[in-house]
């Protein structure tokens, strides 16, 4: 059982396809929406399936892989992770085939609450304290999509659709800039062979915590000064961050630099919300930097090389033409969010423009790790492996 022998392989390939498979039927039905998809518009299908289906699975398989490797203790492998996919994939068909809500609640609600079992033994059991804060922003996950599903089923009415689906994107766009911290720094070091890049607690932090507060003003205070009064600063910590974070030399590695593009975007994002506590900006054009970037970029980014990695691959040396790729996921996130800023006359166009960007990225991307991520990983080899 190759396939489920670790999370990153089933929840890598299963996030692909469907980001191809629901991009594909978004930019089908876009403009004319016509009948619901079963019990929901096609509008909070494609925002629900983008981050609890698209965003939640990289998430998922990187995060479950990891907590193996950091407990080594087989928690995610074999038939109990073949069983939590099964509930992410039957959510997803579930959605696409009209089935009914609560079936599709069902399935979903199991995955989350599965995912934090698989996730919250290796870190329970090992002691690892580091890791109980994801552990809190999975359970924390998990409350959005179940006020997702009991608002459409209408079970309570404090939380309505849309605000629970912007709440699960600040929630998964957290563990996004927690994996960022860890990450980007560590990366950049190895591959360019640097000096420890400097990391401040304070620092890290302080972007953690106003990123959090953002999230709760967006969902609870849209269109309020505050989101300005709050973006102000929080876009200097993260440029900060960034600053520090930065060589030229990432440019030349198609592993590293779109990683450091991925933490831009969410930078812009969080200017573009101080824009829209101004009405200046449409709030759309925020979350989708965000989401772009933060889930997108930063996903495909991590997919890329974390599956190159944990198949014995070096990652110096990519699939050649993975950089069209991520040059595709760009263009689509300049189409969606700065082109309509530009010529707002056009904006069907750069809609349609952008969703095929990201069709070409993601079928792209799925050509090349196909078979990386389905057949047994290869004999180690002279390289460098992280």
């Amino acid at each position: 059982m190759i396939f489920f022998e670790r999370a990153f392989r089933p929840f890598f390939v299963g996030g692909l396809v469907f980001s191809i498979v629901a991009m594909a039927a978004w930019w089908w039905q876009y403009p004319s929406i016509g009948q619901p998809l079963g019990d929901v518009s096609w509008w909070v299908w494609h925002g629900h399936e983008m981050i609890f289906g698209y965003g939640l699975a990289i998430v998922s398989g990187f995060l479950l892989t990891a907590a193996m490797n950091w407990s080594r203790m087989d928690s995610a492998s074999g038939w109990p992770l073949a069983w939590l996919f099964v509930c992410w994939l039957l959510a997803r068909v579930g959605f696409l085939s009209g089935a009914s809500l609560p079936w599709i609640a069902l399935f979903d609600l199991a995955f989350n609450l599965g995912l934090i079992a698989h996730f919250a033994w290796p870190v329970w059991k090992k002691r690892l304290n580091a890791q109980y804060g994801l552990l809190a922003l999975f359970v924390a996950i998990a409350g959005a999509n179940i006020a997702f599903y009991s608002s459409l089923l209408h079970y309570q009415a404090w939380l309505s659709p849309h605000q629970a689906l912007l709440l699960g994107l600040f929630l998964v766009l957290t563990v996004n800039l927690t994996m960022m911290r860890r990450l980007i720094p560590f990366f950049t070091e190895k591959t360019l062979a640097l000096t420890a890049l400097k990391n401040d607690d304070w620092l890290d932090k302080s972007v953690l915590g106003g990123f959090v507060l953002m999230g709760g003003l967006v969902v609870f205070a849209p269109n309020s000064i505050g989101l300005t009064l709050l973006a102000l600063p929080l876009l200097a910590l993260l440029l900060l961050r960034q600053w520090r974070w930065y060589h030229p030399g990432i440019w030349r590695q198609v592993l590293l630099w779109p990683l450091h593009l991925a933490h831009a975007c969410i930078a812009l994002g969080i200017a573009l919300y101080g824009l829209v506590g101004l009405s200046w900006v449409a709030p759309t054009q925020a979350m989708h930097a965000l989401a772009f970037g933060g889930m997108g970029l930063l996903c495909a980014s991590m997919l890329a090389r974390i599956s190159l990695g944990h198949t014995q691959r070096n990652v110096f040396e990519p699939p050649k033409g993975l950089i069209w790729v991520f040059i595709f996921i760009a263009l689509a996130a300049g189409f969606r969010v700065l082109m309509p800023l530009i010529y707002a006359n056009a904006s069907l166009l750069w809609m349609q423009l952008s969703q095929l960007s990201w069709l070409a990225a993601f079928m792209l991307l799925l050509a090349l790790y196909v078979r990386i991520l389905t057949l047994p990983a290869p004999k180690p080899r002279a390289g460098v492996l992280l």
